[in-house]
């Protein structure tokens, strides 16, 4: 893993547990969570939230926001079972069921996915104790028609998966429309300006922890792949979406390089190329994310008194 940032925000993390765990005022410590997108890139952000659960952190936030792949890591860490997310890289992500790039009406298979941490009795998230947790929890979306970005806050558990799925349907390559109270959602990490600044500007954390659960060496979108958002999944996009979906890399980046000069302490932990997009070896995810869990423990203990 990669740091980016400023250290005091694990200080204010360890703070914040402190105090809420002998009862005193904790309130003016709002820490912020912010796990992104990046496919199987996320096991990175699956390492996190091992260590971070293991290490007492669960209760520790004040904001919880999924994007795109993060969206699932978050929830199972608000609701306690971030192991559970393991299983469904090993088992789910890499069932062709979920992502054939051969299925070309349906390559990311969203629906699927949904009902995996919906109704798998090993693997579902239990949204009663994502809402227990004392953070708020939201996702991040892109409106369809302008890729504007947007946080949903669920308040029920229908609304609550209609919202991760909206996070999560990568509109271009997943043949299902989300609609919610009449509007149209795609993937989060497809909005511009990314739904990261968004995020921040409108939760006015005192501190931010963002898991980008992509590598920190930028690389382009494909041609290819901006050929094919151009063309053949082009009869799923308006142009606008299309182009925030071209660029989408260069938003993301533009809002953490925000987030770290602006006035907020922000600390930024990037992937280190360990792992691919699109990996599908059960051996080589479980290791990475052993590699990500085993840093985040180092991280998250550094200067630890």
């Amino acid at each position: 893993m990669i740091f980016d940032g400023d250290h005091s925000v694990i200080a204010a993390l360890r703070e914040k547990k402190r105090l809420r765990e002998t009862s005193q005022p904790h309130e003016h410590i709002r820490p912020l969570l912010i796990q992104g997108g990046g496919l199987m890139r996320g096991v990175y952000g699956v390492g996190a939230v091992l260590a971070l659960e293991e290490r007492g952190f669960t209760n520790a936030f004040s904001t919880m926001v999924g994007i795109s792949s993060g969206a699932p890591i978050v929830a199972h860490f608000a609701a306690g079972t971030a192991k559970e997310g393991v299983q469904i890289l090993l088992e789910d992500c890499t069932d062709p069921k979920f992502v054939n790039p051969w299925r070309f009406w349906n390559q990311v298979d969203t629906n699927h996915f949904m009902d995996v941490v919906r109704n798998d009795p090993r693997k579902k998230i239990d949204v009663a104790k994502v809402f227990a947790n004392p953070a708020e929890v939201f996702f991040g979306v892109a409106e369809y028609k302008t890729a504007l970005p947007k946080l949903i806050k669920p308040h029920n558990e229908e609304h609550f998966f209609k919202s991760m799925h909206a996070s999560i349907n990568m509109q271009n390559v997943s043949s299902y429309k989300v609609i919610i109270d009449g509007v149209q959602y795609a993937d989060g990490g497809f909005s511009s300006p990314h739904v990261i600044g968004k995020a921040i500007e409108e939760v006015k954390p005192t501190h931010v922890l963002v898991v980008t659960n992509n590598d920190r060496d930028f690389t382009p979108i494909s041609r290819k792949e901006r050929l094919l958002n151009r063309t053949i999944f082009r009869l799923r996009l308006n142009g606008v979406l299309a182009q925030a979906i071209n660029s989408r890399r260069e938003a993301r980046d533009t809002a953490i390089a925000d987030a770290i000069e602006g006035g907020i302490p922000t600390a930024v932990v990037w992937g280190d190329g360990s792992i691919s997009g699109m990996e599908k070896n059960p051996a080589k995810i479980a290791a990475t994310v052993e590699a990500s869990r085993v840093w985040w423990h180092g991280f998250l203990s550094a200067d630890e008194n």
